[in-house]
């Protein structure tokens, strides 16, 4: 009898598959909870979310919802008119840590909806733009997409495009977001391949990107991820009358870079007025710490789309009256 481990890779994927598949129609079919789904196929409530989570995440499951109200259609309509947005997608507010995780999704159904066949996508650094990047293969499969990044930091990228459809041609600046020295910056931007691929990523049919917020502190993606030393850094850019960032340029409430800081020499990364190249760029963040940084991204027309939360929506229309 073959044991468990000596079961041929493809004959396994395809049996997984199959349950999940199973899964799947009784939760959204037959309205099944997880307990009585456990029971029926053998497995744990636990395990039976996971299946859930992981057909999500692979395209096997799509949940489409089919109405105009689902993403808060009165206040969807008032952001499109008073920033004049090409898009626009808000959810539904719910009280959770996950709100990241959530925007992901809710960006990864725009991109759907916008996205062609062929057209070059440039992703640009946030953890919302990496989650978003993995519920994307529902719709990747077909797409024959060409990736690529807005900037280094190559490591963040792999954590959300490393398990992209193969059909996906993936370009990813090699270089780390922010060198080590001004002058490591200048070789890394004299690099050809460096230089190329800027220019291809200025170029491309449409991009999405986050937004940071000085107000985050420890939450800043740039802490996390090294570029930035410490809160104490980001508290001083806030000082000095920085709201947030954009591919790691500091900007002013206004939605103006703020010129005189040493971090915007030492970055790999494209230059936010040329973003203004590129015909749909597709802003993702939420929630309260943010509201001044998507508020001055949307003033300075760095972004033209925009997906964030009911909550955050409404009070960036509070803030522009």
């Amino acid at each position: 009898m073959m044991s468990e481990s000596q079961i041929p890779v493809s004959e396994a994927s395809s049996s997984e598959e199959a349950l999940l598949a199973r899964v799947a129609w009784f939760y959204y079919h037959d309205n099944l909870t997880q307990e009585e789904i456990g029971k029926i196929v053998g497995l744990s409530r636990l395990k039976v979310s996971r299946l859930l989570d992981k057909g999500r995440k692979n395209g096997i499951i799509k949940v489409y919802i089919n109405s105009k109200f689902t993403g808060c259609f009165a206040l969807e309509e008032s952001l499109k008119r008073r920033f004049a947005l090409k898009h626009i997608k808000v959810l539904p507010h719910l009280d959770t840590e996950l709100l990241n995780e959530r925007l992901g999704v809710g960006a990864a159904q725009l991109l759907a909806s916008v996205v062609q066949p062929g057209q070059v996508l440039a992703i640009g650094f946030g953890d919302t733009v990496i989650r978003t990047m993995q519920h994307c293969n529902f719709f990747f499969k077909d797409s024959q997409l060409n990736i690529i990044t807005l900037s280094g930091g190559v490591g963040t990228y792999m954590r959300g495009i490393g398990q992209l459809e193969e059909s996906c041609r993936i370009n990813i600046i090699p270089t780390p977001l922010r060198a080590s020295s001004v002058n490591a910056a200048n070789m890394f931007k004299k690099e050809e391949s460096v230089k190329d691929m800027m220019l291809a990523a200025q170029s491309a049919d449409l991009a999405i990107l986050g937004i940071g917020s000085t107000s985050q502190r420890e939450n800043s993606t740039l802490i996390k991820t090294g570029y930035i030393d410490s809160a104490t850094q980001l508290e001083q850019y806030q000082t000095a009358g920085a709201v947030g960032d954009i591919l790691g340029y500091f900007i002013d409430e206004q939605g103006l870079v703020k010129r005189d800081f040493k971090i915007h020499d030492e970055l790999i990364s494209l230059p936010l007025e040329r973003l203004s190249n590129i015909p749909t760029v597709i802003g993702v963040a939420g929630g309260p710490d943010k509201v001044d940084s998507i508020f001055a991204s949307l003033n300075a027309k760095h972004i033209n789309a925009l997906v964030t939360d009911e909550k955050t929506a409404g009070a960036i229309l509070t803030k522009s009256l």
